[in-house]
């Protein structure tokens, strides 16, 4: 298994790119380590880190009395071979996300913005009228909205946009959206959030999010020449706060391959050493994996014995919900299901737009299959897994992939789920509903009883984790959902 880069790597990346497109130029002193911290949305010691890494590289100089000064002095013509450089590799990539952020986190955006308190929203106008200098940048705006969702996971989500896509982007001259999200969407936003007129709002952050797609395959077409590489860099989102955190992407990777049967109920898992083996991860690592394993209900371990994965009816009694290891992981479940209801309309009504005559069959067929099998309670995962398959945008599928893998964290917790026959009748008149939207290629009641749906799970959900003593949950019960 091999993780991501650690968050000092992605900020230096970013940083490396500002300074190669001129940026910042030779001679420049960057932000104090504080304030570019603030600016980035990480601490202080990831920053120095990522300063740490530009000075290794030869990019900038540390000391004491000047600061952090760029050293290394691009030319004119160098700064644009950086750009046609840096944009020609990610030219697919970067179209597709930035095609995917409305059906993504428009909704999340507007739904957040509705929850910040209007104390935060009054302290910004006061310090305006007052000519303050103050921090809130229309990244900081942005981020106070997805704060608000109470939802760590979907800011790790927006950060990784930011630092992938959006921070570069900011940072190029001339460029019509930058413009736009200065002078039109931060003030204009601002006015709507006090006035509390959320439909324009809705309108102002659709447009935001249209305006950088349209900006940017513009800039493609009108400014890069350079073809794209048969292999272009990819996006990657991990879901986890630490890359290096390895135990937990095991342990979903075994607890995956329990529920689908691979390691049957009564039977023991693979040895620590032949884990370690399969898996490229160290002993230690399996370890901590297994133990978190043992913390969900999904398996025993016992001395010179092994690890037994246990049936569903041992699950609630061998998990410790007071193991903050497994809350969090739990919550974490939560976070992912908010994040899906929060934007499962939108992504689902470009998805069916988006099929053709054999994808919509298929998708038919999948959900006719799972009601066949008796399987009602996991009708919204369903049509949430179809998304994850045939949503037209890379980025999209790929969210989706990571998002409903976290779902897997409610393994303690899917007993109660079952138990619980009162909702059978609903589910079975959704499978009839999306049957029938799907034989219309009716996206829009599709995607609308998809999201009325979701919530209700949702809300059942958080009931469940308040009602095991897991009461964290009632943060992701914000206003609107």
């Amino acid at each position: 298994m091999k993780g991501s880069m650690e968050r000092y790597q992605v900020v230096f990346s970013v940083l490396k790119t500002q300074i190669q497109f001129g940026f910042y130029r030779f001679g420049d002193v960057l932000p104090s380590i504080e304030n570019a911290a603030a600016d980035f949305f990480v601490s202080v010691d990831t920053m120095r880190a990522a300063y740490q890494q530009l000075q290794r590289e030869g990019l900038v100089t540390i000391s004491t009395n000047v600061g952090t000064t760029v050293v290394r002095n691009y030319g004119q013509k160098e700064i644009e071979q950086n750009i046609q450089m840096f944009y020609a590799q990610k030219k697919n990539i970067l179209i597709d996300l930035s095609k995917s952020l409305r059906p993504l986190l428009g909704h999340a955006q507007w739904i957040g913005f509705q929850n910040v308190s209007a104390e935060t929203y009054g302290n910004i106008r006061q310090l305006e009228s007052s000519h303050i200098r103050f921090r809130t940048t229309m990244f900081e705006h942005v981020v106070q909205a997805y704060t608000a969702l109470g939802n760590n996971l979907l800011l790790r989500l927006v950060w990784q946009i930011f630092m992938f896509c959006e921070i570069p982007f900011f940072a190029m001259p001339d460029n019509p959206w930058r413009t736009f999200i200065i002078k039109e969407f931060y003030p204009r936003s601002l006015d709507y959030c006090i006035n509390q007129d959320w439909d324009s709002l809705l309108e102002l952050v659709y447009a935001s999010q249209d305006s950088l797609s349209q900006v940017l395959c513009r800039f493609y077409d009108e400014k890069i020449t350079i073809s794209p590489p048969e292999q272009e860099d990819a996006f990657q989102w991990n879901s986890y706060n630490k890359a290096s955190q390895i135990c937990y992407s095991l342990a979903m990777d075994l607890l995956i391959s329990i529920n689908n049967g691979t390691y049957p109920a009564g039977t023991l898992l693979p040895s620590l050493s032949r884990l370690a083996h399969e898996k490229n991860v160290s002993v230690s690592t399996v370890r901590r994996a297994l133990s978190l394993l043992n913390g969900v209900g999904a398996t025993k371990s016992a001395k010179r014995i092994g690890t037994r994965v246990l049936p569903s009816h041992e699950i609630v009694k061998n998990c410790d919900l007071k193991n903050p290891g497994v809350r969090k992981r739990i919550l974490d479940m939560a976070q992912s299901l908010q994040f899906l209801t929060l934007s499962c309309r939108d992504v689902a009504e470009g998805t069916i737009q988006a099929l053709e005559e054999d994808g919509l069959q298929t998708c038919r067929q999948r959900l006719t299959a799972l009601k066949d099998r008796r399987r009602y309670d996991l009708i919204g995962y369903s049509a949430l897994d179809l998304l994850k398959c045939f949503a037209p945008y890379k980025a999209i599928r790929t969210v989706y992939k990571e998002l409903l893998q976290m779902l897997f964290w409610g393994y303690s917790l899917r007993d109660i789920w079952k138990t619980d026959e009162s909702r059978t009748p609903y589910y079975l008149s959704c499978f009839d509903e999306f049957d029938l939207f799907l034989a219309q290629k009716d996206a829009v009641r599709f995607s609308g009883k998809l999201e009325e749906l979701m919530v209700r799970e949702f809300h059942f959900t958080i009931e469940i984790m308040i009602s095991q003593g897991i009461h964290e949950a009632e943060t992701l019960l914000v206003s609107g959902i």
